[in-house]
C-alpha cells in the first residue's frame, strides 16, 4: 500500500468539532470583525484543511522563538515563561487564551511581553487585532510593554513592533467584548464592522461568512 502524506497529515490535524460557548471568548477574536466573530458562535464551520496546515506551520515557528528566546548563545535575555494561560472575569463572561511569551531583558530588570505572528509577508505596522490581544495581556500581567513580532515563513526574517499599555485601548477592547457578548445573548446581530470601516472592506474577500453576512443590512 502506498502512504498517502497529504492524507496523514490532514488526518493528523483533523479537529474534534467543538462548538464555541457564549459566555467564553477569546483575545485573538475581538479585534476583527464583529459581526464576523458573531457569524462564529452562531453558525461555527470547520476550519478549512489548507488553513489549518498554516496554523501548524505557524505553531511550529512559535516554538522555534520560544527556543531562540532561551538560549544560552542570548545570555541578556530570560525566557520567563512561555504559553502563559490568560483568564480574565468580566461578571457574565470569561476572556481567556494564552500568552505567547513573557521575557525579562536583564540589563534593566524590565519584563515584555512578546506575542509572535508568523506571515507570509512582513507587514509595515502591527494589526489592529494583534494590538488588542497585546493590551489585554499587558493589562491583566501588569506589564508596561509588549513586542508583536512578525516572523516571515519562508526565511525567518522578522519585523517587530513595540507597543505600550494604553488604558483607553484596553477599555475600548472591553467595551467590544462586552457589545460582543450583549449581542449574542439577545441574537442581535452587530454591525458589519468590515463593509463600513474604511480600508477594511479587502477582508470581506476573505470572510467564510460574507454569503450570510451579505443577508443583512450593512448598518
Amino acid at each position: 500500500m502506498d502512504l498517502d502524506f497529504n492524507e496523514l497529515i490532514n488526518n493528523y490535524l483533523s479537529q474534534d468539532k467543538k462548538e464555541k460557548t457564549i459566555g467564553r471568548y477569546y483575545p485573538s477574536e475581538i479585534g476583527s470583525c464583529l459581526r464576523k466573530t458573531w457569524f462564529s458562535y452562531k453558525i461555527p464551520k470547520e476550519t478549512d484543511k489548507e488553513l489549518l496546515k498554516i496554523f501548524e506551520a505557524g505553531n511550529n515557528l512559535h516554538e522555534l522563538v520560544s527556543k531562540i528566546l532561551e538560549s544560552e548563545k542570548n545570555p541578556h535575555i530570560e525566557l520567563i515563561e512561555t504559553e502563559l494561560p490568560f483568564k480574565q472575569d468580566e461578571g457574565d463572561f470569561t476572556i481567556s487564551g494564552r500568552i505567547d511569551n513573557l521575557i525579562l531583558l536583564k540589563e534593566n530588570n524590565e519584563k515584555i511581553i512578546v506575542e509572535v505572528k508568523s506571515t507570509k509577508t512582513l507587514p509595515e505596522r502591527p494589526k489592529k487585532d494583534h494590538i488588542s490581544q497585546l493590551q489585554l495581556y499587558m493589562h491583566n500581567l501588569q506589564i508596561s510593554k509588549g513586542v508583536v513580532l512578525y516572523v516571515q515563513k519562508d526565511n525567518l526574517q522578522t519585523q517587530e513592533f513595540n507597543i505600550n499599555y494604553n488604558k483607553e485601548k484596553y477599555e475600548e477592547i472591553i467595551r467590544r467584548f462586552h457589545g460582543l457578548h450583549h449581542c449574542l445573548k439577545l441574537d442581535v446581530i452587530p454591525p458589519a464592522e468590515s463593509k463600513l470601516i474604511k480600508n477594511q472592506s479587502w477582508m470581506c474577500n476573505y470572510c467564510e461568512y460574507r454569503k450570510e453576512c451579505d443577508r443583512y443590512p450593512n448598518e
